[in-house]
C-alpha cells in the first residue's frame, strides 16, 4: 500500500511542480519577450557598428591598392613597388588613419612579406606562408577577405587579429595579400559600448565560430569556439540567419538566451547573450512552493526512482519559452506565420460552422527595401514595430494580426458583414500611415499596399484564400491608381505566368531555342560595314520568335541571365571568327551579370573557346551597371585584355556624366530617342552635337543607335557621329544570312554593295 501512496504522492507532486512552472512562465514571458526583444535588437545593433568598423578598415585596404600603377601590378614591379621609401610613407598614413589599425603589410605572392608600415626595417625575410589568411587567399581563387584567428604580440602584449584582401595582376591572378593587424582592445569597446547589465555579454565570432574579441573582457576565450560540437549554438551559427537560442554556455556553464547576427559582408556574426535565470528574475512565492515541491519530488524520486524535479522543471521551462518564440514574432510580438496558419484554420472552422464570413487582408509595407537601404536596418525594424502598433490600434477585439514575413502582416478580420464594412478597415490601416514615422530625428514616410480576399466566396480552404489575398495584393502593388485590392475573378495573378515563362525559358536555354541574330553598324567615315551588334532571339516552338524585351527581365529576376549571358558570349564570338572579314562583334551586358557572374572569367572563356582576338569583341553596359570598385576593377581588367567597353543609352540615365568620369570607356552609343527627333527637334540635335563633341574630347568614339530614315543618317554625317546602326542601313539578322550580308561587301561584289549603301545612305 506504501508503494501506491508514494506512487500517487509523486503524480501528484508532479502535477503540482507542472502547475508551479507553468505559472512562473506564463507571469514571466512578457518580460523573457522584451528581454529577448533587447538582445536581438542589440545584436543587430552591434552587428552594424562591427561592419561599419571593418569596413573602415576595408576601405583603407582598398585605397592602397588602388594607388599600386598598373605596371607595377606584376610579381617583379610589385616587390619593387611595395618596398619603396613612397609605398612605406603610404602604408604608415593608412594604418595611423584608423585608431584599429596597429600595422598593414603587403606580402607576396610567395607568402614573404614585401612592404610593411612597421617603422623598422626587416632585416631578415619575414614569410607568413604558414598564417591560415595566407593559406586560405593564395590556394581559393573564390575568397577575397578572410578574418585571421587572433594572437599576442610578444612584444607589445596585445591581442590582434587580422584583416586581409588579396591582390590581383592585371589578369586577375593572384598576385599578393594586403593584411591589416587589428588591435583586439579597439574592437572590444564596440562591443562594451552597451548599457551594463548582468551576466549580459558579447562576442564577436568569425564564421567558423572562433571568438575574436569578447566582452566582458577574458583572454582564455579568444581563439576558441564560442559553441563545443555537437550543440544547438554550433548548427544553428551554420546556417548563417539571424536567431534566438538557448543553450549551456560552456564559458560560465550557464544556460542562456543568445541573440546571433551575422555579418552582411564579412565571414563572421555577433552574439548577444544573458543568462535565462537573470531574464525571468525569481518571483519569491513561486520560488519558495517551487523549492518545496522539489522537496517533496525528492522524496517521491529516492522512493521511486522518477525522474528528477530539476529536469522535469527545465523541461518544462525550455518547452514552454521555445512554444513561445516558435509561434511569436520577437521584433513586435505579434503572432508569427505559424501561429497565424493556426489561427486561419480555426477561423475557417468556426465560419462554416456558424455559416458567418471573415475577410482576410494581406498587407505589404512599400519600398521597404528603400527604407533599409537609406536610413539602415536599425530605422527599419523601428519602421515594422510603428506600423504594427498602428495596424493592432485599428482593429476590433475579434480580430487577429499577424507578422508574416519581413514587411508583411496578416489582418483575420472577423465577422463580417458586408464588402463596406472591410473597406472602413482598409482606409482606417492606410490613414494609420498617413503620419510620417520618426526614427531618431527624421521622418519617414510610409505607405502600405493592401490585398483582400473574402471567405467563403474566395475560397474554400485556407490555402485557396490565402491565394487569392496574395494574388489581389501582387495586383495591388503593381496598380499605379489604387493601393488596395479586393480579390475577384478578373484579378490574374502575373506572377504565375512569369514563372511559367521562367520554366520555359529554362528548357529554351537547355533545348538550344535560343538565338542569336546581327545587326551591321556602319563606319559613317568610309561607309563600310565595322561590325555587328549580337541580339539574343528565342524561338518558341508554339509562339514563333519572341522579342528580348519580353523575356531578359525574366531571365535577370531569376538569375537565368548567368548562363544565358556566358551562352551569348560563347556563341558570338565562335560566330564572328567565321566572318570572311575581320568585324568587331558587341555584346549587350545585363546588370545582374556583374552581380551574379565573374565578367571576366566568362569573357576570357568565351576568346579561349573560340579564338577571337580580344580587340574584335565591344562589351556594351548601360548606367544600371553601378560602378563599384570591384565592377570598375572587373572593366579595367577587361581593357587590358584588350576587349572594347561601350556606354549604351547614353543620355537616357541621370548619371551619364558622373559614369564617364569613373571609367574610361571607348565608346558612346547615342540613344535612338535623340536620333529619332534629330531632324526635327533642335534639342534633340543640340544633345546630339554635345554628345559627340564631349566624346572627342574624351577620345571615345560614338554609334547612334535607331537610323530609320535617310535624313536621320545624313544628319548624324553633319554632326560627326563615327558609327549608326538601325532599320535604314540594315536588320538583324540570323547567323547565316549575316554571313552572305558580309561576304557581299568583299570581292567581286564589295563595289556593289558600297553603291547599295551609297545610294540608300548619302545624300
Amino acid at each position: 500500500m506504501s508503494f501506491y501512496l508514494i506512487i500517487f504522492v509523486s503524480i501528484v507532486t508532479a502535477a503540482a511542480a507542472v502547475a508551479g512552472a507553468a505559472l512562473t512562465f506564463m507571469r514571466g514571458n512578457v518580460d523573457l519577450a522584451r528581454a529577448e526583444n533587447d538582445l536581438a535588437s542589440g545584436a543587430l545593433a552591434l552587428q552594424e557598428r562591427t561592419e561599419n568598423v571593418l569596413q573602415s578598415i576595408e576601405s583603407v585596404l582598398r585605397d592602397v591598392v588602388s594607388r599600386i600603377p598598373s605596371a607595377c601590378l606584376r610579381t617583379g614591379k610589385f616587390e619593387g613597388f611595395a618596398a619603396s621609401q613612397a609605398t612605406k610613407a603610404i602604408l604608415v598614413g593608412a594604418s595611423s588613419s584608423l585608431p584599429q589599425v596597429t600595422r598593414i603589410d603587403l606580402v607576396n605572392a610567395r607568402g614573404r612579406i614585401v612592404g610593411s608600415s612597421n617603422p623598422f626595417p626587416i632585416n631578415d625575410p619575414i614569410y607568413l606562408t604558414g598564417a591560415s589568411y595566407y593559406q586560405a587567399l593564395s590556394t581559393d581563387p573564390s575568397l577575397v577577405l578572410y578574418l585571421g584567428e587572433p594572437m599576442k604580440i610578444r612584444a607589445t602584449g596585445k591581442r590582434v587579429f587580422s584583416l586581409a584582401r588579396t591582390i590581383k595582376d592585371t589578369e586577375g591572378n593572384f598576385l599578393g595579400i594586403i593584411v591589416s593587424t587589428i588591435d583586439v582592445s579597439q574592437i572590444e569597446r564596440v562591443l562594451e559600448d552597451r548599457p551594463i547589465t548582468r551576466t549580459l555579454a558579447v562576442t564577436f565570432y568569425r564564421r567558423d565560430g572562433m571568438i575574436l574579441a569578447h566582452s566582458p573582457k577574458s583572454e582564455r576565450v579568444l581563439g576558441q569556439k564560442i559553441w563545443h560540437p555537437n550543440t544547438p549554438l554550433q548548427r544553428v551559427i551554420a546556417k548563417n540567419t539571424p536567431t534566438l537560442i538557448r543553450d549551456i554556455s560552456w564559458i560560465d556553464k550557464r544556460e542562456r538566451v543568445i541573440a546571433l547576427h551575422p555579418l552582411a559582408n564579412y565571414p563572421g556574426g555577433i552574439a548577444v547573450s544573458r543568462a535565462v535565470a537573470d531574464l525571468v528574475p525569481g518571483r519569491h512565492f513561486e520560488a519558495r512552493l517551487i523549492r518545496f515541491i522539489a522537496y517533496l519530488m525528492d522524496i517521491a524520486i529516492d522512493a521511486a526512482s522518477v525522474l528528477g524535479l530539476q529536469q522535469v522543471r527545465t523541461g518544462i521551462l525550455r518547452a514552454a519559452s521555445e512554444s513561445y518564440l516558435s509561434r511569436h514574432d520577437i521584433l513586435t510580438k505579434l503572432p508569427n506565420r505559424h501561429l497565424f496558419s493556426e489561427e486561419l484554420k480555426r477561423t475557417f472552422l468556426g465560419s462554416q460552422q456558424s455559416g458567418g464570413a471573415f475577410a482576410l487582408h494581406f498587407l505589404d509595407i512599400d519600398r521597404f527595401k528603400d527604407i533599409n537601404e537609406n536610413h539602415g536596418h536599425g530605422a527599419g525594424d523601428e519602421i515594422i514595430q510603428t506600423v504594427a502598433r498602428r495596424l493592432r490600434e485599428r482593429l476590433r477585439k475579434s480580430d487577429f494580426i499577424a507578422r508574416i514575413g519581413a514587411d508583411e502582416f496578416a489582418i483575420i478580420q472577423r465577422p463580417v458583414r458586408d464588402r463596406q464594412q472591410i473597406i472602413d478597415l482598409v482606409m482606417a490601416a492606410q490613414a494609420a500611415m498617413k503620419v510620417p514615422c520618426t526614427v531618431i530625428t527624421t521622418e519617414v514616410d510610409v505607405g502600405v499596399s493592401i490585398g483582400v480576399a473574402i471567405a467563403p466566396s474566395d475560397g474554400n480552404t485556407p490555402p485557396e484564400l490565402m491565394r487569392a489575398a496574395d494574388t489581389a495584393l501582387y495586383a495591388a502593388k503593381t496598380d499605379p491608381d489604387s493601393s488596395y485590392r479586393l480579390y475577384d475573378a478578373s484579378v490574374k495573378d502575373s506572377r504565375a505566368e512569369r514563372r511559367a515563362l521562367e520554366a520555359s525559358l529554362r528548357s529554351a536555354l537547355e533545348n538550344g531555342e535560343l538565338e542569336l541574330f546581327y545587326q551591321p553598324i556602319l563606319d559613317l567615315p568610309t561607309n563600310q560595314i565595322w561590325g555587328c551588334e549580337a541580339l539574343v532571339r528565342w524561338r518558341h516552338p508554339t509562339k514563333g520568335l519572341i522579342s528580348p524585351l519580353e523575356f531578359i527581365p525574366t531571365a535577370e529576376e531569376s538569375g537565368l541571365i548567368g548562363p544565358i549571358g556566358d551562352w551569348i558570349l560563347d556563341e558570338a564570338c565562335s560566330t564572328a571568327l567565321t566572318w570572311d572579314l575581320p568585324l568587331k562583334v558587341a555584346i549587350n551586358l545585363s546588370p545582374m551579370q556583374f552581380k551574379r557572374r565573374d565578367v571576366l572569367a566568362s569573357v576570357k572563356k568565351a576568346l579561349a573557346l573560340s579564338g577571337l582576338p580580344a580587340h574584335r569583341l565591344v562589351l556594351e553596359i548601360t548606367e544600371s551597371v553601378k560602378l563599384t570598385g570591384e565592377a570598375t576593377a572587373t572593366l579595367e581588367r577587361l581593357k587590358t585584355l584588350g576587349v572594347s567597353i561601350a556606354l549604351d543609352d547614353f543620355g537616357t540615365g541621370y548619371a551619364s556624366m558622373s559614369y564617364l568620369r569613373s571609367f574610361a570607356f571607348d565608346k558612346i552609343k547615342i540613344d535612338q530617342s535623340f536620333v529619332r527627333g534629330i531632324t526635327d527637334s533642335s534639342d534633340s540635335r543640340a544633345i546630339i552635337k554635345a554628345t559627340i563633341g564631349l566624346a572627342n574630347d574624351l577620345r571615345m568614339s560614338t554609334t547612334a543607335e535607331g537610323v530609320e530614315t535617310e535624313e536621320q543618317l545624313n544628319a548624324l554625317r553633319l554632326a560627326g557621329a563615327s558609327q549608326a546602326q538601325g532599320y535604314f542601313i540594315a536588320k538583324p539578322m540570323p547567323r547565316e544570312a549575316i554571313a552572305a550580308f558580309i561576304a557581299s561587301t568583299q570581292g567581286p561584289h564589295q563595289n556593289s554593295l558600297s553603291e547599295q549603301l551609297s545610294s540608300r545612305a548619302i545624300a
